[in-house]
C-alpha cells in the first residue's frame, strides 16, 4: 500500500489526472458555503505579479500567516510564493532544483510539498525528496531547522535528529511548536521552540491501535493539525479515520468506521477515500481534503461535505463548486479556508456566510 499512495501524488500532478483515475459521485455540500479563485490564472507556468494574472505550476500547499499572507508551496516550480496585498511574489527557491539554504533566491528546494506558518509568520517547508525540516523568515532566509539529509529515526536534539523522506504533515502551534507526521515511521513528532525533536505518538509498527500515544499505531499519515486547546488531529489515510491526540496522550478515533468509501454522517457510519491535508478552525471543527471534495468533521464526529465533488473547475456555493486534485489546505483567523489546487494551478478560497 505504501509504495501506491507514494507515487500517487507525482503521477497526478505530472498528468493532470483524478486523483484515483475517475470521478466520483456527486456528493451534496453543505449550504452557506461560497469558493472563489484568490490567485492564478489556470495555466502551468511560473509569473509574479497581480492575483489573477499570477502562474503556479502544482501548487500543492498552503498556510496563512497570523497578519493574512498566504504562501503557497508551489511543487513544480520550486519555489514558495507568497499571496499578500494583492501581489503573489516569490518568497524562497528559484527555476534551480535542489536542496540549499540562503536567502530568497539563492536558496534551493526540490519539491516543496507541505508547509505551515509560527505565531512570528516563519514559514515551515518539508521538501518530498528531502528528510528535513526547513524554515523561512518572513523575509525570506532559509535555514535547515530540524533533521539531517541521512533519513532514519531519531529523536534528540534538532541538527541530529532524524525523519524518513516523505513526511506526510506539517503543522505548528500558537506556542511555536512544529508537528510532523513521520508518514513512514509511523510517527507523530514534535520540535520544541528550544530545538528538540520528540515523538509524541506512535509505535513506529505499521497497524491500529488507539490508547496511550506511544503503544498507538497509525498507518499512512497524510496530514496533522492542532487546536487552541493543545489537542492534535490525523488524517490516518490508510486506516480510513481522522484521529485525534490529546494533550494527556491519549488517541481516538474522531471519525470514521475503518471502511474505505465516501459517507457523510455520524462517526461510524462514516467512510473516507482519498484523505489528504486537513485544518482545524477556532470551533474546533476539522476540514479535511478526502478525494475532490473537503469535508468538515465536528468535535461530536459528524461528517459533512462542504464543498466540491467530481473533478473540475468552478467557483460558486459549495454544492456547485469544483476542485481537480486538491492538495492542501490553510486557515486564517476567521476560518477561511484556502485551498491549493494542484491541476487548476489555482489558490482558492472557502468562505461562510
Amino acid at each position: 500500500m505504501k509504495n501506491v499512495l507514494v507515487g500517487l501524488l507525482l503521477a497526478v500532478a505530472a498528468t493532470g489526472c483524478h486523483k484515483n483515475g475517475m470521478d466520483g459521485p456527486t456528493r451534496p455540500a453543505q449550504k452557506g458555503v461560497i469558493v472563489n479563485t484568490i490567485a492564478g490564472d489556470g495555466s502551468d507556468g511560473f509569473a509574479d505579479g497581480p492575483l489573477k494574472l499570477a502562474k503556479f505550476h502544482a501548487p500543492i500547499d498552503v498556510a496563512v500567516a497570523p497578519d493574512g499572507t498566504v504562501y503557497v508551496a508551489d511543487y513544480f516550480s520550486h519555489r514558495i510564493r507568497k499571496i499578500a496585498n494583492g501581489l503573489v511574489s516569490t518568497l524562497a527557491g528559484s527555476d534551480s532544483s535542489g536542496i540549499v539554504d540562503g536567502n530568497g533566491g539563492l536558496a534551493r528546494f526540490k519539491n516543496p510539498y507541505r508547509v505551515a506558518v509560527d505565531p512570528n509568520g516563519n514559514c515551515y517547508v518539508l521538501d518530498e525528496v528531502d528528510a528535513r525540516i526547513r524554515k523561512i523568515t518572513p523575509a525570506g532566509e532559509v535555514t535547515t531547522y530540524a533533521g539531517m539529509a541521512q533519513p532514519g529515526f531519531k529523536d534528540g536534539p534538532a541538527a541530529s535528529a532524524q525523519f524518513l523522506i516523505n513526511a506526510g504533515g506539517l503543522a505548528a502551534d500558537k506556542a511555536g511548536n512544529v508537528y510532523l507526521g513521520d508518514t513512514f515511521n509511523e510517527r507523530i513528532r514534535a520540535v520544541s521552540p528550544s530545538g528538540q525533536v520528540t515523538t509524541i505518538a506512535g509505535d513506529g509498527k505499521e497497524g491500529f491501535i488507539n490508547g496511550g500515544a506511544r503503544t498507538a499505531e497509525f498507518r499512512y499519515v497524510t496530514s496533522v493539525a492542532c487546536d487552541a486547546h493543545g489537542n492534535l488531529y490525523v488524517a490516518d489515510a490508510g486506516n480510513f479515520y481522522v484521529r485525534q491526540i490529546t494533550p494527556i496522550g491519549l488517541v481516538a478515533v474522531m471519525a470514521g468506521s475503518g471502511v474505505r468509501g465516501y459517507v457523510d454522517g455520524a462517526s461510524i457510519m462514516v467512510q473516507f477515500d482519498q484523505m489528504d491535508d486537513m485544518v482545524v478552525d477556532s470551533k474546533g471543527n476539522v476540514f479535511v481534503i478526502d478525494d475532490n471534495s473537503i469535508r468538515k468533521v465536528t468535535p461530536q464526529g459528524v461528517v459533512s461535505t462542504i464543498a466540491g465533488a467530481e473533478a473540475g473547475f468552478a467557483d460558486g456555493d459549495g454544492a456547485t463548486a469544483r476542485f481537480r486534485n486538491p492538495g492542501g489546505l490553510g486557515i486564517d483567523a476567521q476560518d477561511n479556508i484556502y485551498v491549493a489546487d494542484i491541476n487548476n494551478n489555482r489558490i482558492r478560497k472557502i468562505s461562510f456566510r
